[in-house]
């Protein structure tokens, strides 16, 4: 599997990016697009397209891409990640979705869309944030964010959270002005 990689718009093709997650004891990296790609198919198969408070935490991780970094309930994320994980089994790569911030990020659209919302990546003509073969389940291609959550968080207890960080992003608008590049 390749991981995005994000097109700043200036023509120089970045690193791949990656979310840096950290609890109280260890910390792992993990490609974006593995946790991008759970998200908008638990968005749009679990969901029906737009983000609910039964994935929270999933949400939460998402918005790196505005803030560059988040704490999260881990015990919360690890219940969800599981649920997910189990759940999109007969989802395969080919069938899989894509969110519209997604699509935003992976094109350097500058401006994020505000509406929440999904759509059948293939039918659509749009790439997907990894590349698997299309017989994939997309709980196993995005097995790279699953098993970092569930290592860091298989002793989590309520009122643990994790620190949830993008690297290899430069955001463009807003007050998203600096490139969110270090893990430190």
């Amino acid at each position: 599997m390749r991981a995005a990689i994000f097109d700043a718009g200036d023509g120089e093709i970045g690193d791949p990016m990656q979310l840096f997650l950290l609890s109280s004891g260890a910390s792992h990296t993990c490609d974006w697009g593995s946790f991008a790609l759970l998200r908008d198919n638990v968005q749009h198969y679990l969901e029906g397209g737009k983000p609910s408070e039964r994935f929270r935490a999933l949400h939460a991780v998402e918005s790196v891409i505005d803030n560059g970094q988040r704490e999260v309930d881990a015990a919360r994320l690890r219940g969800e990640v599981l649920l997910a994980w189990r759940a999109l089994w007969r989802v395969d790569v080919a069938n899989s979705a894509i969110s519209l911030r997604t699509r935003a990020v992976l094109t350097g659209c500058p401006d994020l869309p505000e509406t929440r919302g999904t759509v059948a990546a293939q039918p659509a003509g749009w790439a997907l944030p990894l590349v698997a073969a299309d017989a994939t389940p997309v709980p196993r291609a995005a097995a790279d964010f699953v098993a970092v959550v569930l290592s860091l968080t298989e002793r989590a207890v309520d009122g643990d959270t994790l620190n949830v960080r993008l690297i290899g992003y430069r955001p463009i608008r807003g007050d998203r002005t600096r490139t969110h590049g270090s893990a430190a």
